[in-house]
């Protein structure tokens, strides 16, 4: 199902804070377990990667891309953010377990589903990202450096918060959060969310 056919997320208390024709995902399939309900976009992936832009949300713009991978045709993946304001449904009545670092301030979640029946698995390439970020908030960032943590399925079946190695500056009111390097296990298993905190301090 694509996002432009999906009911845009209206909530008077924040509408001025939103582009009038955003897109929004915030249902079951393509969103699985927390259902992100902020910004969202499809991406049709290649082996060479792909590009991603979501529209403005809550005055926090996020585009960015995913690298070279192991596939062999195509892939579709949705990818949507979210503040944990209130715009992250609980899950089986439990709440989005929020990443809380050691110093500063996670200011944006994001959520990548892969929609195929295979698992995607990131292939590092010389000077291209693995997984790269750029995020403007059009109110400020909250900190001078930002970084990033992967909340993702482990092999004993449970999900766990794992801080990437990456501490961007902030110039103006925009940060690039770029991995080059595959983390250890990282992958995007079949219709099972991979989530993203971003933070500054």
């Amino acid at each position: 199902m694509s996002p432009q056919n999906l009911q845009t997320f209206q909530n008077p208390a924040i509408q001025d804070e939103l582009s009038p024709d955003i897109f929004t995902c915030a249902t079951s399939p393509p969103q699985y377990l927390w259902i992100l309900k902020g910004a969202c976009t499809k991406v049709v992936l290649k082996s060479t990667g792909g590009k991603f832009a979501l529209q403005k949300y809550r005055f926090i713009t996020v585009t960015g891309t995913i690298g070279a991978n192991n596939i062999k045709t195509s892939a579709t993946v949705y990818i949507a953010d979210a503040n944990d304001k209130k715009d992250i449904l609980p899950y089986k009545g439990k709440a989005f377990p929020a990443y809380k670092p050691s110093k500063g301030k996670t200011f944006v979640y994001a959520v990548a589903i892969n929609e195929s029946k295979n698992t995607i698995i990131p292939k590092a390439e010389h000077n291209k990202p693995v997984l790269q970020y750029v995020i403007t908030d059009s109110l400020g960032l909250p900190g001078h450096t930002c970084s990033v943590a992967v909340y993702a399925k482990q092999r004993n079946g449970t999900f766990k918060w794992t801080p990437l190695p990456i501490q961007a500056p902030v110039k103006g009111k925009t940060v690039t959060l770029t991995q080059y390097s595959v983390p250890p296990g990282f992958q995007f298993p079949s219709k099972t969310p991979v989530y993203f905190g971003a933070f500054c301090y």
